[in-house]
């Protein structure tokens, strides 16, 4: 081969090398973020979006149908923050006070405020608290239900329905990893809602009872969390979403079907990781 050949197919290699160290964007509706293929999480469903642009950074089966669980109550706690004062009181309807725990434990006729509600709500993630915060609302659950609904349309997420405010499995119950970080995101523009899921230890008082509840989510304990909101049932399985930032980058991450509470943690970490990094690269090479 001659030295100018030599030369030409040295050139070809090098760029193609450089071709796939650059990030590339798509042109779909979402904007998605392309790159080399990413790590693989053990949940069977899985996204992390831009918390600024809803851009899709890391995607395993991310507009697949599942059950939510308990992430169902980011969307009941902002739509409490909407529709309810500051300072206002709910009021514990016998039907509240029957249903399946994780609950408070409250009691018909019980009081507590609309932040108290939103605490045990996010933090402890209290099934009879989210149906009081249903019925003081809407009236009913079911006219609750077309209010989460209502945002879900507004929002132009085609792939949820729900009909529980605090994500008890029902077979017409579900979203998709990707309509529930766009959920989140909507969310946290609320510095109440914010400021509750990212609330590691607090009190709370009804008119019956007072006491201390911790988050279910140990933000100290892994890096760049802000908030997070995690939930189980057996149909969902393991299911969280979470709130992370990283100097001025900001993400959203969410796993849904994962198979036991850690794998779900090290799942989001295993996203947030990679899209940190990804972020970090688009940065660099514009």
């Amino acid at each position: 081969m001659t030295n100018i050949g030599k030369i030409v197919v040295t050139s070809l290699l090098v760029l193609m090398i450089l071709n796939g160290m650059f990030i590339m964007k798509g042109n779909s509706a979402e904007g998605e973020i392309y790159s080399s293929p990413p790590p693989e999480i053990e949940g069977e469903y899985g996204v992390t979006i831009d918390a600024k642009t809803g851009e899709i950074i890391y995607d395993k089966n991310a507009h697949f149908k599942a059950y939510p669980a308990s992430m169902t109550k980011v969307l009941t706690a902002t739509i409490l923050d909407e529709r309810m004062k500051d300072g206002e009181w709910l009021t514990v309807s016998p039907h509240a006070a029957n249903q399946e725990c994780l609950c408070l434990g409250l009691r018909a006729g019980e009081r507590m405020t609309k932040q108290d509600a939103m605490k045990a709500l996010l933090l402890l993630s209290a099934n009879d608290v989210a149906v009081v915060i249903a019925e003081n609302v809407a009236g009913s659950e079911k006219g609750f239900a077309d209010l989460m609904n209502q945002k879900v349309q507004q929002w132009n997420l085609k792939d949820t329905y729900f009909v529980t405010s605090n994500g008890l499995h029902h077979p017409n119950h579900f979203t998709t990893p990707y309509d529930m970080a766009i959920i989140t995101k909507e969310a946290i523009k609320h510095p109440m809602v914010l400021k509750v899921m990212s609330t590691q230890t607090t009190d709370i008082k009804t008119s019956r009872q007072e006491k201390i509840i911790r988050n279910l989510v140990n933000i100290g304990a892994m890096p760049n969390v802000v908030a997070g909101k995690p939930g189980y049932t057996s149909a969902a399985q393991h299911t969280l979403v979470e709130y992370l930032k990283k100097g001025d980058m900001e993400i959203i991450s969410v796993v849904m079907r994962s198979k036991n509470k850690r794998s779900k943690y090290n799942d989001i970490q295993t996203m947030a990781n990679y899209s940190f990094n990804q972020i970090e690269n688009l940065t660099h090479y514009q």
